[in-house]
């Protein structure tokens, strides 16, 4: 996973604005649909996971090895196994490399923070975090990788009324010339054939990822009121892992009515 990791020079972020609530999503071997299946917290030196209203409705679905009861709230001094094999440990050579790509500082970069900072993100798996997203003062707001930024140049896209392709060295060179706190456009992309609600990532004119799947439904109800763009938080190494290259925030006014969990799906089930 991090040995292809290159050390980003770039300043190390703080822990401070990091979250303490993360989203666990899963997405389901079949559809590929993703689902809000847990809530996995860390407040001073305790975590605590408790499965989601939305896992109970998934038929099928199975629970995460080592978390066996939907309804328990799980509460322990460490990070569930199935979640903590998702950290890198210090002893691995490509440790630095890989805390570094991430924003983070080697010498004291947390277990959370590296969670958070990465998604959690490993290859095959059906496992994702994401800080969960809020309305707060007025305002929708979430943290986020932003998807796809390799399948990009795969194929042909429609948006803002017209269809083109991109290739690899044009959206490169967007990639490259972006800084923290610059600001993308999020537009539509029609006719997605995997997603009906697909969210491209605009810098300029050229599209360089898509919003996530799962809130892609939550910004397209934001772009029904209209233009909608996100600040770039950071921007990864070309040589990194492609999922980590660009991390993105979105901070804009809320229509009245709007809720990214507008059923309560994300709420816990143990509460």
């Amino acid at each position: 996973m991090a040995s292809a990791l290159l050390a980003d020079l770039r300043p190390p972020i703080r822990a401070s604005h990091l979250s303490s609530d993360l989203l666990v999503l899963w997405q389901h071997p079949e559809s590929r649909e993703i689902a809000p299946i847990g809530r996995l917290t860390h407040h001073g030196s305790d975590f605590a996971f408790s499965y989601t209203q939305a896992a109970a409705q998934i038929q099928g679905f199975r629970v995460l090895p080592g978390l066996p009861d939907l309804r328990r709230s799980y509460r322990s001094a460490e990070i569930p196994l199935v979640f903590g094999q998702r950290v890198l440990a210090r002893s691995r050579p490509d440790y630095a490399s890989y805390i570094r790509s991430l924003g983070l500082d080697p010498e004291d970069a947390t277990p959370w923070e590296q969670i958070v900072s990465s998604g959690g993100h490993r290859e095959g798996d059906t496992l994702q975090f994401l800080v969960v997203p809020e309305v707060r003062g007025g305002n929708a707001r979430v943290t986020f990788l932003a998807n796809g930024v390799r399948h990009i140049p795969d194929g042909e896209l429609r948006f803002d009324g017209r269809s083109e392709r991109v290739s690899r060295d044009r959206q490169e060179r967007e990639l490259v010339a972006l800084h923290e706190s610059d600001t993308l456009r999020v537009v539509p992309e029609d006719e997605n054939a995997h997603d009906a609600n697909a969210c491209l990532i605009v810098a300029g004119a050229t599209p360089v990822a898509w919003v996530p799947r799962f809130l892609a439904p939550s910004f397209r109800g934001l772009l029904e009121g209209g233009d909608v763009s996100v600040r770039v938080e950071r921007v990864g190494a070309r040589e990194g892992s492609p999922h980590l290259r660009l991390t993105l925030e979105l901070d804009h006014p809320a229509p009245e009515g709007f809720a990214f969990d507008r059923d309560g799906l994300w709420a816990p089930l143990s509460a």
